[in-house]
């Protein structure tokens, strides 16, 4: 009966959370669309996944010697104290991105955290996506509000 509960995805097993990552209590969470892969794409591109209480966090990061620059901050970050705030985006790894791209991803950290009234220590960032091109920070940035708000009810 237990196996009934299981669902196969990519060859691995899980289990659903009914409430996915906002389950645990205190956790908030919301996307928005930004058009970081192309201007005009509607998908939900950008994340935040927001625990309104103190908790503990952890970290696993690649050993790999190229590292991306979401990689780099937020390991940095972690190793300050917990994590409060996670800013996610697809379409765009901001990996092979160099001085600016750890920049933006530290720039990500401060807006996010200004809104919630976090440490910019207290926010990780994740990034995903095409892997060279420099963030569409010009997109992101004026959808951090929205998306702040989006993770209150």
């Amino acid at each position: 009966m237990l196996k009934d509960t299981f669902k196969t995805m990519n060859d691995s097993s899980y289990i659903p959370v009914d409430g996915g990552v906002c389950a645990p209590r205190g956790f908030l969470g919301s996307a928005v669309s930004c058009g970081i892969k192309k201007p005009t794409d509607t998908r939900l591109d950008l994340a935040l996944i927001y625990s309104t209480e103190p908790c503990v966090s952890a970290g696993t990061f690649t050993t790999n010697r190229v590292q991306a620059a979401c990689v780099k901050v937020s390991r940095e970050h972690l190793r300050k104290g917990n994590i409060r705030a996670i800013v996610a985006n697809s379409g765009n790894a901001n990996a092979c991105t160099g001085t600016r791209g750890v920049e933006d991803a530290r720039g990500e950290c401060r807006s996010v955290a200004e809104l919630l009234g976090l440490k910019p220590a207290e926010v990780a960032v994740c990034s995903t996506g095409v892997i060279g091109l420099p963030m569409p920070m010009m997109r992101i940035y004026p959808k951090f509000p929205e998306l702040a708000g989006g993770a209150f009810p």
